[in-house]
């Protein structure tokens, strides 16, 4: 059954207020239930009781053909949206092509060629090449006709620059495709394979050149290749001054257009999180602070698509900036949203649980916890084997802390046998270590303090600079450095990740 209900969910009141007029004009019939099934849809009234709600007793019959209409009327109703929302420029383009052309058939030729740069000038603002290619295609048709054309030789010049522009586009969402499907063996399947040697062959096989800031679009497409690359090394520092230099581009052409909001919320997004990742906090900050405001926008077309993202990372920020209060509340305040973007979901509720752990909340984490009753491999299709792995060591360390010393005991070992595999060929070695030492602590805890402890715990890892390490692989160190000097867990972690 499709799920109307998940995509009313989507819509922002505005919406479902003109949802609700657009079925009133549709609706010949006064005794029509549509715009009754829709409220019930809307305020999450239970599915097996609609029908018995709608027609007074159980008439599923009656009831699976109201649905059928009714999302017969969504489909219709969100075209004519996105027709309003995304394709007027378009429109208008074509029109004004249109217009020029029957004008230059009927020799209007100083008109038709103002028409037609008016509907070039649109063109090359919104980067929509293959309406340049019409533009350009018409003008280069009748440029011999008139001297109110531009000179042949400008016109064939800027179709050919038009045509690499297209080619281009069209190459990088290819090469996209490509990467991420094999990037979702690593991320997904918990295979190893080289990565740059990945970009490299199919870049290589694309032809794709260096010269590649377009669109919000494309730079999205690009960002979360390189942001998926990082996401696997850990290393977020080399990427920002690629990411940031083109996105800086991109902006100063695109002030006055709104053509890529969607993508434009997206690459704020990405950039927010590499800032994170950085331990940079104002400046992650500053740019949710513009992915809000783009979420505003478009009559907040995208906000309930956005909005949990930008919480979990405003909520992060304020975590590891030491408003671990302001951080607790607002993910507290999103926990229990009904619909929502699973994946995204499953970061909220794992960095809530980090979060209370952290404060010695440590009933609050596992009450939290609780709601990660599906299996490890249910959680590796759905948010991937790095996910689940951060999952697993920040459960042995809440029943530590809790003294379920058998539990924990059950779950190293089946952790140890499902992932070290995959840790040795990721070469995440200091994982292994990290819970070498975690093991030898929960059994013998009253050593941790020592000072041999101490030494073989620091000549065991090999650290980057605190900019460049991972803010993740800290906060998780931060646990046994707290007991190690016997200080505050969330006092040790704000000294490790601060500058």
């Amino acid at each position: 059954m499709i799920a109307i209900d998940t995509i009313i969910s989507q819509f922002s009141t505005e919406e479902q207020q003109e949802f609700i007029k657009y079925l009133n004009y549709k609706n010949k019939r006064h005794d029509t239930k549509n715009v009754q099934l829709f409220k019930l849809l809307q305020a999450n009234y239970p599915a097996k009781e609609i029908p018995k709600k709608l027609y007074g007793k159980d008439n599923k019959t009656a009831y699976h053909g109201l649905r059928k209409r009714l999302w017969s009327s969504l489909l219709d109703f969100m075209a004519t949206q996105s027709l309003t929302h995304e394709v007027s420029v378009e429109l208008d383009i074509t029109k004004r092509v249109l217009v020029a052309r029957n004008l230059l058939q009927h020799k209007q030729f100083k008109t038709a060629f103002k028409v037609l740069d008016k509907a070039e000038k649109k063109a090359r603002e919104s980067l929509h090449f293959s309406l340049l290619n019409e533009v350009y295609h018409t003008q280069i048709q009748y440029a011999h006709t008139t001297s109110f054309a531009p000179p042949l030789e400008i016109l064939i010049e800027k179709f050919t620059a038009n045509q690499k522009d297209f080619l281009q586009e069209e190459k990088l969402n290819m090469a996209y495709a490509v990467i991420k499907e094999n990037l979702q063996k690593v991320v997904y399947k918990g295979e190893v394979i080289s990565l740059q040697t990945l970009i490299q062959q199919t870049y290589k096989r694309f032809e794709i050149s260096e010269e590649i800031g377009l669109s919000y679009k494309s730079l999205y497409q690009l960002a979360q290749i390189v942001n998926s690359v990082a996401s696997v090394t850990k290393d977020y520092f080399n990427v920002a001054p690629f990411i940031l230099e083109n996105y800086k581009d991109i902006s100063s052409r695109l002030k006055q257009t709104d053509k890529h909001v969607f993508y434009h919320i997206k690459v704020l997004h990405l950039i927010s999180n590499i800032f994170f990742r950085k331990k940079e906090f104002p400046e992650s900050l500053h740019y949710l602070d513009l992915m809000y405001g783009e979420m505003q926008k478009q009559k907040k077309r995208y906000y309930k698509s956005s909005v949990l993202q930008h919480q979990c990372l405003v909520a992060l920020n304020h975590n590891y900036s030491g408003n671990s209060k302001d951080a607790i509340a607002i993910l507290e305040d999103v926990v229990d949203v009904k619909k929502y973007d699973l994946e995204v979901m499953l970061d909220i509720h794992l960095s809530l649980i980090v979060f209370y752990f952290q404060q010695g909340a440590f009933k609050k984490a596992q009450q939290t916890f609780s709601k990660f009753y599906h299996t490890d491999k249910w959680y590796e299709e759905k948010a991937g084997v790095e996910w689940v792995i951060k999952k697993n060591l920040i459960e042995l360390l809440l029943h530590i802390e809790l003294g379920n010393i058998s539990y924990v005991d059950s779950r190293f070992a089946s952790f140890q046998r499902k992932y070290y595999p995959f840790l040795k060929k990721a070469g995440e070695q200091r994982v292994i270590t990290f819970l070498k030492f975690v093991k030898q602590y929960y059994h013998a805890p009253e050593k941790v303090t020592s000072e041999a402890f101490k030494e073989a715990v620091e000549n065991s890892f090999e650290w980057k600079d605190r900019i460049e390490e991972d803010i993740f692989v800290m906060s998780f160190y931060a646990w046994l450095k707290a007991k190690m000097n016997k200080s505050p867990l969330y006092e040790t972690t704000l000294n490790l990740v601060k500058p």
